[in-house]
C-alpha cells in the first residue's frame, strides 16, 4: 500500500532539502544538504545516516521497529524535482514528488559553479598571499 501524504517538504539552496514523514508512530527526516553534499536521517531526533553523497539519488537502508527500511531520494528532471521512496521490502510503502518552485535551469547552475570556483579562487589567492605562501 503506497501512501502519499502533504508533509512539508522544503527546499532552499542555503539550507537543503528536507522530507519527513512518519512511520509506525517515528518521524523521520531526511535532509540532503545543498552545498556539503551531506545526506542525513532521523529518526525521532537520533542522527542514524550522516554521509557524503554526489549522486542525484542515493539510497539507504534503516531500522525502524524491526523493519528494514529503503530510502531512495534526490533530485530528477534536470534539478526541477525531488522525491522520496520508501520500500519496505518489494513494497513501495511512501512517496512524495515535489517540484521544486522554479527548479534551476543550465544557465543559472552554471552560474553558481562559476561564482563558486571563482570565489575559491579569490580567496585561495588571498590566503596564499596574506600567510606568505611564498
Amino acid at each position: 500500500m503506497t501512501t502519499q501524504h502533504n508533509n512539508p517538504v522544503t527546499f532552499s539552496f542555503r539550507d537543503g532539502l528536507f522530507m519527513p514523514f512518519m512511520y509506525k508512530g517515528h518521524q523521520i527526516v531526511v535532509h540532503n544538504a545543498s552545498w556539503s553534499f551531506k545526506e542525513k536521517v532521523w529518526i525521532d531526533d537520533e542522527l542514524v545516516v550522516n554521509q557524503n553523497g554526489f549522486a542525484m539519488s542515493s539510497t539507504h537502508d534503516i531500522v525502524v521497529e524491526g523493519d528494514t527500511l529503503a530510502l531512495t531520494f534526490g533530485s530528477r528532471n534536470k534539478l526541477r524535482d525531488v522525491f522520496l521512496e520508501v520500500r519496505h521490502g518489494d513494497q513501495v510503502i511512501y512517496e512524495v514528488s515535489e517540484p521544486l518552485s522554479d527548479g534551476v535551469n543550465a544557465r543559472e547552475l552554471t552560474a553558481i559553479i562559476i561564482g563558486s570556483g571563482l570565489g575559491g579562487l579569490a580567496v585561495g589567492y588571498l590566503a596564499a598571499s596574506f600567510f606568505g605562501g611564498a
